[in-house]
């Protein structure tokens, strides 16, 4: 497992609407995950089409589509040890019924189709949706002593 392990996360419209920005940030950060890229926007149909190919048979794709249209939102990339798997594990279930208190989807969220946040499944996956998210050049890269500028020198 490498230090420099990446996964893709996003904060869906009802996350952003409900003002947990700051919140699920801080969950990733207080677990001593770097956050590499960071993005505010409405997703187009066309990229939420793509990023969500893999159910695009499911009878509720439509749905999704347009529920992730309904407003803003945070696209983010965090890096760390085992991030993929210990961000779902944060995440929890995609039934926030059946998610454990603790988890952000056990805290914060009630139903299914409004579960406040996306996050890779696989590195595969985080691979490829960072790559619709984000250009290379937008990824910061934490090299040892790229940014000793943030502590004192001794």
């Amino acid at each position: 497992m490498s230090n420099n392990e990446r996964t893709f996360i996003m904060i869906k419209p009802d996350g952003v609407a409900r003002g947990l920005i700051g919140t699920i940030i801080k969950r990733f950060e207080s677990k001593g995950f770097k956050l590499v890229a960071m993005k505010l926007s409405h997703a187009s149909e066309s990229q939420l089409r793509l990023h969500y190919a893999d159910l695009a048979t499911r009878p509720f794709f439509s749905s999704l589509i347009r529920y992730m249209q309904m407003g803003p939102t945070v696209q983010m990339v965090w890096e760390g040890a085992g991030i993929v798997r210990s961000a779902r594990n944060m995440l929890g279930e995609t039934n926030p019924a059946d998610s454990r208190p603790g988890t952000i989807r056990g805290d914060f969220a009630i139903q299914t189709g409004r579960n406040l946040i996306h996050g890779s499944d696989s590195l595969e996956s985080a691979k490829r949706e960072i790559s619709l998210w984000f250009k290379l050049d937008e990824l910061i890269n934490y090299e040892m002593g790229q940014y000793g500028w943030v502590y004192e020198q001794k």
